[in-house]
C-alpha cells in the first residue's frame, strides 16, 4: 500500500470520528447547559407562581392555566391532588403525592427539587415545589428532550455536517498528503536533502548507499564493456548456450566461422549451423558436467571445439564453447612433416654416395687410378650437402624472423649491382650474359644481407635454368612509391601448372635438371620468406621461354 493512500486515509478516519465525537460531545455539554438553564427559569417561574397564590388564591384555576407549557399542581398535606392545570386529568383519579421526592423535600424544607427520565418517551421532566403558606406544597413541572433524544433529534444535522466536514477533510487531507510525501518523494533525486530531522539519519544513510551503489554500478559496467571488448575481439569464437543449446550470446569470431551472421546466431539452436557428431558430443559433455574438445572441419576451416559447463552455485545453468581455427596450425604441422621427410630425402641422398664412395676406398677395392675420382665425387656430394643444410639453416631463421642485423636504409640498385659482379664469371662458364639496369637510389628498410641472398638466389636460377648463349638482366625501378627489383632470363620458362607451387620448399619443377645442376629445391623458399620479411611479395612471369621473377616492396 502507498504512503500517500495510507495517510489519507488515516486523514478521513480521524476527521470522521473527530466530527462524531464532537456532535456527541457538543450535544452533552448543550444538554446540560440548557438543563441547568431551564432548572433556573423553572424555579424562579415556580417562586414567582408561589408569591401570586399567597395573593390571590383565586388565580390558580385551570382556566387560567390550560394553555401553559408548565405543568402546575396543589397538593395537600395528606398527598391529595387538589389542582392540576391538565384539562385531561381528573384529580380525583390522579392519587396520592405524598411520596414524590420534591413533594417530600417541599412539605420537610419548604422547597424541593427532581427529575424524572422516560425511557420510551426519550424526555426528562424536572419538578420544582414550594410549600405555600396555607401548608400546601405548589409543584410545577415541565419536560425536555432527553440528552439521546436531542442527539436523535440532530442526527440529519449531523450527518449533513459530517458530510461537508467529510468532503473538506478530503480535499485537504489530499493536499496535506501531498506536501507530506513530496520531500520524502525528492529524497530519490537528492537524498542528502530532507525537511524533516527525523528523516536526516535516513536520507544520509540513504545517499551514502545511493553513492556506494552507483560505484558498484559504474564498476560492475566497466568490467562489462571489459569483457565484451576482450570477448567482441577474441580472435576466438565464444558461444555461451543455454541448456536446451540455445545460443545467449556469441562474437563476430563465432558467427564467422559458423557462416553467419552475428544478430542471426542469437536464441537459435547450435545444431542449426552444425551437425558434427563431435560437436554435438562436446555439448553433451559439457551439458553433463564435463568439458570436452574436438576438431572439426566447416566452411573450409578445421576448427577446434572446447565446450566446459557453467555453474551458478552448484545448479548448471549453460555451456562455455570456445572455437579455434587451427587451419594454419594443422597446415604448418603438415608442413613440417613434409619439410622433415623431404629433409631426410634430401640428406641421405648425398650421404649414401659419400658413405659408398668411403667405403669402396677404405676396402681397397677401388683402382689408384679411381681413387681420385672417387674423391672428386665425395667432395662434391659432401659441398651439396653443405649447401642443402645452410639453406635449410637460413630457412629456419627466417621461420622464425631471426635477423642478425637491423634494418637501415639499403639501396636495392646497388645490391643488384653488386650480385651482378660476383655471379659475371660463373655465369660467363655457363655461356650466360648477366647485365644491370638499376635506377638508382632505390632504397627502402631492410638488411643488407639479406637482401643480397634474396637478389643472389634468383640470379643463381636464372643461370642454373638458362639455356646456353642466354642472358639474365637485373633491374630495378620506383614505381607509385613503390621499389620493384625484377630478375628477367632466357631460360627453360616454368609451366604454368607448377607456378603456384615452385615456391614450396624442396619443390621441383624439374628434379632430373636439378640434380644435374645441384640445386637444393630451397632457393625460392628463401626468397619468398626474405620478401615477406621486408614487407613484399613476389610475383613470377613464365612461358615456355624466359621466366621473369618481381619482387615488390
Amino acid at each position: 500500500m502507498k504512503l500517500k493512500k495510507k495517510l489519507l486515509s488515516r486523514f478521513i478516519i480521524i476527521a470522521a470520528v473527530s466530527v462524531f465525537l464532537t456532535a456527541v460531545f457538543s450535544t452533552a455539554a448543550f444538554w446540560c447547559v440548557f438543563s441547568e438553564q431551564e432548572n433556573e427559569n423553572l424555579k424562579a417561574y415556580t417562586q414567582v407562581l408561589a408569591d401570586s397564590y399567597e395573593v390571590d388564591k383565586s388565580l390558580l384555576t385551570a382556566e387560567k392555566h390550560s394553555q401553559d407549557s408548565i405543568r402546575i399542581t396543589l397538593i395537600s398535606p395528606d398527598g391529595k391532588v387538589i389542582f392540576d392545570n391538565s384539562l385531561n386529568i381528573d384529580e380525583a383519579e390522579m392519587g396520592s403525592h405524598s411520596d414524590r421526592p420534591e413533594v417530600i423535600e417541599a412539605f420537610k424544607s419548604g422547597f424541593g427539587m427532581s427529575n424524572r427520565t422516560s425511557a420510551t418517551l426519550n424526555s426528562v421532566t424536572y419538578y420544582c415545589a414550594v410549600r405555600t403558606s396555607d401548608g400546601n406544597v405548589l409543584r410545577t413541572a415541565e419536560s425536555f428532550s432527553s440528552m439521546i433524544g436531542l442527539f436523535v433529534s440532530i442526527v440529519p444535522a449531523i450527518v449533513l455536517i459530517t458530510a461537508g466536514v467529510f468532503i473538506v477533510c478530503l480535499i485537504m487531507s489530499k493536499r496535506s498528503a501531498k506536501k507530506i510525501i513530496s520531500p520524502i518523494e525528492n529524497m530519490t533525486k537528492a537524498p542528502d536533502t530532507s525537511v524533516y530531522e527525523e528523516l536526516e539519519p535516513l536520507a544520509q544513510t540513504i545517499s551514502s548507499q545511493q553513492l556506494e551503489i552507483n560505484r558498484q554500478v559504474r564498476r560492475l559496467q566497466t568490467e562489462k564493456d571489459k569483457i565484451n571488448t576482450l570477448i567482441q575481439n577474441m580472435s576466438e569464437g565464444f558461444l555461451l548456450l543455454d541448456t536446451d543449446r540455445k545460443v545467449l550470446m556469441s562474437n563476430g569470431s563465432a558467427a564467422k566461422f559458423l557462416g553467419t551472421d552475428k544478430e542471426d546466431i542469437l536464441d537459435k539452436n547450435i545444431l542449426v549451423y552444425t551437425r558434427s557428431e563431435t560437436v554435438v558430443e562436446c555439448v553433451d559433455s559439457a551439458l553433463e558436467g564435463e568439458g570436452k574438445s574436438g576438431d572439426i572441419t566447416l566452411n573450409g576451416r578445421v576448427l577446434q571445439f572446447i565446450t566446459n559447463p557453467v555453474f551458478s552455485g552448484k545448479k548448471q545453468n549453460g555451456v562455455i564453447c570456445l572455437i579455434i581455427d587451427v587451419s594454419a596450425k594443422k597446415k604448418a604441422e603438415k608442413m613440417r612433416r613434409e619439410f622433415t621427410a623431404n629433409v631426410t630425402h634430401e640428406l641421405k641422398t648425398p650421404l649414401t654416395s659419400i658413405s659408398g664412395y668411403a667405403e669402396i676406398i677404405a676396402s681397397g677395392l677401388a683402382r689408384p687410378d679411381d681413387v681420385q675420382g672417387f674423391a672428386a665425387k665425395i667432395q662434391k656430394e659432401s659441398g651439396r650437402l653443405l649447401s642443402l643444410i645452410g639453406d635449410i639453416m637460413k630457412l629456419s631463421q627466417l621461420d622464425e624472423n631471426a635477423s642478425d642485423e637491423d634494418f637501415t636504409n639499403v639501396d636495392v640498385s646497388v645490391v643488384a649491382s653488386e650480385v651482378a659482379e660476383d655471379l659475371r664469371s660463373n655465369a660467363e662458364k655457363s655461356g650466360i650474359t648477366i647485365m644491370t639496369e638499376v635506377t638508382p637510389r632505390a632504397v627502402i628498410q631492410g638488411s643488407r644481407s639479406k637482401l643480397y641472398e634474396l637478389i643472389y638466389n634468383l640470379c643463381d636460377n636464372a643461370i642454373r635454368y638458362n639455356k646456353p648463349d642466354g642472358s639474365v638482366v637485373i633491374s630495378t625501378k620506383i614505381e607509385d612509391g613503390h621499389t620493384i627489383l625484377k630478375v628477367s632470363d632466357t631460360g627453360i620458362g616454368i609451366p604454368e601448372k607448377h607456378q603456384s607451387r615452385i615456391f614450396e620448399r624442396f619443390y621441383r619443377v624439374d628434379k632430373s635438371r636439378s640434380k644435374e645442376t645441384g640445386g637444393t629445391g630451397l632457393g625460392l623458399a628463401i626468397v619468398k620468406h626474405i620478401a615477406e620479411l621486408h614487407g613484399g611479395k613476389v610475383l613470377v612471369e613464365s612461358g615456355d621461354s624466359g621466366t621473369t621473377f618481381s619482387v615488390v616492396f
